[in-house]
């Protein structure tokens, strides 16, 4: 019921009760609504209701106090004419009637007007009393209401913070797993290379350990055909020193020739060029030469296709390029110092000029791309292709890489005299 009379209230007739009844029914409906969606789905509507709802209270007081003004108003009026009208009867009564009688009712009726005047009064300070206290009150709720939405506004300003730094860190996290996606996939392409690079010197492994073994396997061929003819000589110099006996028998008279079997010098002993070491010192240089020349041919093939791999990289910094190639150089002059038997301070690098990368050009055919060339590998290993029979006279020269990379034919020639020649 009393929900309904605050609802069928007028304008004339609306008052501060009624609004203060208005207020409960919105705050239970507002409570309904948080309760089934959530307190973020009545934010902004709060504010609103509150600031009607004071727009209303303002209204039925400011109402109130003009209707009870206008009231006492009106019966002050009310009072004045009556007491103006009353002092024209009693007059009127006077000239016509007892004089005792009209004084009698005219002062009973002031004071009963006067009575209630004083009433009206009496309500009118309460009215003014309690109108201040309900202001002081609506202040205090205000400035509670306040405090709390500035509370609630703070804790949506660390809420948003918080949320702010979170987005961020998780946008620099997916960044990061985006670098770390490429520098793998960068990392996977590097590793394929390698995997290449890794299957093709296996490849060019096993071709030069088969021609390492072929090469073994004639001159272990080479080997035994010089120990047979060998064998046949000495049978050779046996049954000629048999056919002298013979002779020297048959002939007793005549003295048989000797017949130096020893050989002749061939070179002058003060010549400083003369051949000073034996036979198996030779081979053992020659097999050490080749085995270094064989080491050297597939560095200079892995430092190319490195070379390659690394200027074809456009993500190679210049700096990088340029370590390496000082890196090559130290190197180069270090393996040079070495190969040459002299200090490393003195050696230089005859490829300085060029600079270490310049020799790609040189090694391009030699480089994994490429096919291997088998006069290459041949001059390598010069010695062990050589034969024993007389093609060694018309035998092709060395190879444009250095007169001390293959033997001459007269070189061969001397290695192969059994005696040692005295240094």
């Amino acid at each position: 019921m009393e929900a309904e009379s605050c609802l069928r209230a007028t304008i004339a007739t609306l008052s501060v009760e009624d609004v203060y009844e208005l207020a409960g029914l919105i705050g239970t409906e507002v409570e309904k609504l948080i309760g089934t969606f959530g307190r973020p789905s009545v934010e902004g509507l709060i504010p609103q209701i509150v600031k009607v709802l004071e727009l209303l209270e303002g209204f039925a007081v400011r109402r109130c106090k003009v209707s009870r003004e206008e009231e006492l108003l009106r019966a002050l009026q009310d009072f004045q004419t009556r007491a103006a009208g009353k002092k024209e009867d009693p007059e009127r009564e006077l000239g016509n009637g007892d004089p005792d009688r009209c004084g009698r009712d005219l002062e009973l009726k002031l004071t009963t007007w006067q009575k209630k005047a004083q009433d009206l009064e009496k309500q009118l300070s309460e009215l003014k009393e309690e109108n201040q206290q309900l202001l002081i009150q609506l202040g205090e709720s205000q400035t509670q209401e306040d405090s709390e939405l500035k509370k609630e506004r703070e804790v949506m300003l660390k809420l948003k913070q918080v949320v702010d730094r979170q987005r961020d860190e998780l946008r620099a996290q997916d960044h990061e797993l985006k670098c770390r996606g490429r520098d793998v996939d960068a990392l996977q392409e590097q590793l394929e290379r390698f995997m290449k690079m890794n299957q093709e010197l296996r490849h060019k492994l096993s071709i030069s350990q088969t021609q390492l073994q072929s090469a073994l396997q004639r001159r272990t061929e080479v080997e035994t055909s010089l120990q047979l003819k060998e064998k046949e000589l000495e049978r050779m110099v046996d049954r000629l020193k048999e056919a002298q006996e013979v002779r020297a028998l048959l002939n007793p008279g005549k003295a048989a020739p000797e017949i130096d079997l020893k050989p002749s010098p061939a070179v002058d002993p003060k010549d400083p060029n003369r051949p000073c070491f034996t036979k198996q010192e030779v081979r053992q240089i020659v097999h050490e030469r080749n085995e270094l020349k064989a080491n050297l041919f597939l560095m200079q093939e892995e430092l190319a296709y490195y070379q390659r791999e690394i200027l074809n990289d456009e993500r190679c910094p210049v700096i990088f390029i340029e370590a390496i190639k000082t890196m090559i150089k130290k190197q180069r002059k270090k393996i040079k110092a070495k190969m040459l038997g002299i200090p490393e301070e003195t050696c230089s690098s005859d490829d300085e000029v060029d600079g270490p990368l310049s020799s790609c050009q040189e090694i391009e055919t030699d480089c994994v791309d490429s096919k291997l060339r088998v006069s290459r590998i041949k001059n390598i290993f010069g010695l062990w292709y050589r034969s024993s029979s007389k093609k060694e006279a018309s035998s092709p020269p060395a190879s444009a890489h250095g007169s001390w990379e293959n033997l001459s034919s007269e070189e061969l020639k001397e290695s192969s005299d059994p005696t040692d020649v005295p240094e």
